[in-house]
């Protein structure tokens, strides 16, 4: 490890001769030293020992430019899966392939204010792999902390309910579900319930008709009643819904849309 003034100053022969060879060591070891070098040139190479950072002094002789970092592989760059020598430049560039983001990872975004508040996207942990896709379009992604104002119509699938003597809806399945009744039936109280979440249910008698449905313990009505379907053959209601507590279903039945 050495640096060098590279000026060879005069002397006798093995003065000289000393002097060359401080100077060739200092070249062949890119001026490796815990400080930078005390006398400087345009596009100098150092390799600073004390944050194994090898840097590169600028055209102007005023700075030093970081190459990356000698300890590591690739100098801890970004580089081609074809060809080591093709790095992704800090202007940017394009990835060709997949971009895997090892476990101690994570993709920091400074904004526009270079400060010390930086958004870091994050996941957690997956148990399989997933996939994000992002739509073919422009605007803001909408965050669950925040209020929300959407420009276009937001719409949620009606899920269909399995008909048999005990109905017990999946709440974390869909908020708007569905039922055709060919028999008696309950409608249990629902799993996964979180206070908040509201939607309706159709309830649709089949070709038949005359069927009823009982309500499990959860589910709450106006006056503590619960309602009496429409029992004509084909008819439709519309019991709506909102979960106030995990143990309570606040919901009304709007009767025989025709």
């Amino acid at each position: 490890m050495a640096t060098h003034d590279y000026v060879i100053a005069n002397g006798t022969g093995a003065a000289v001769r000393s002097d060359l060879n401080n100077a060739l060591a200092a070249i062949v070891s890119n001026n490796s030293s815990s400080t930078e070098p005390t006398t400087t040139y345009a596009f100098q190479w150092w390799a600073d020992t004390n944050t194994t950072l090898l840097k590169f002094r600028n055209a102007a002789n005023s700075a030093w430019i970081t190459v990356g970092d000698y300890s590591t592989a690739n100098f801890g760059l970004l580089t081609s899966a074809t060809a080591a020598s093709t790095y992704l430049a800090l202007s940017g560039g394009t990835v060709t392939g997949a971009l895997n983001i090892g476990t101690a990872g994570s993709l920091v975004f400074e904004g526009s204010t270079a400060d010390d508040f930086e958004t870091t996207l994050a996941v957690t942990d997956p148990t399989a792999d997933r996939t994000i896709t992002l739509p073919n379009a422009t605007g803001t992604v909408p965050l669950l902390s925040l209020a929300q104002s959407f420009s276009a119509a937001q719409r949620g699938a009606i899920s269909a309910l399995t008909d048999g003597a005990t109905i017990t809806p999946d709440f974390a399945l869909s908020n708007n579900y569905s039922v055709t009744l060919g028999g008696n039936r309950t409608l249990a109280n629902p799993t996964n319930l979180t206070a908040g979440q509201s939607g309706c249910i159709f309830i649709s008698q089949d070709g038949t008709g005359s069927r009823t449905l009982a309500f499990g313990t959860y589910w709450d009505f106006p006056a503590g009643t619960a309602p009496t379907l429409t029992t004509t053959a084909s008819a439709v209601d519309l019991l709506v819904y909102t979960v106030r507590t995990t143990t309570s279903i606040q919901a009304q039945l709007i009767a025989n849309f025709s």
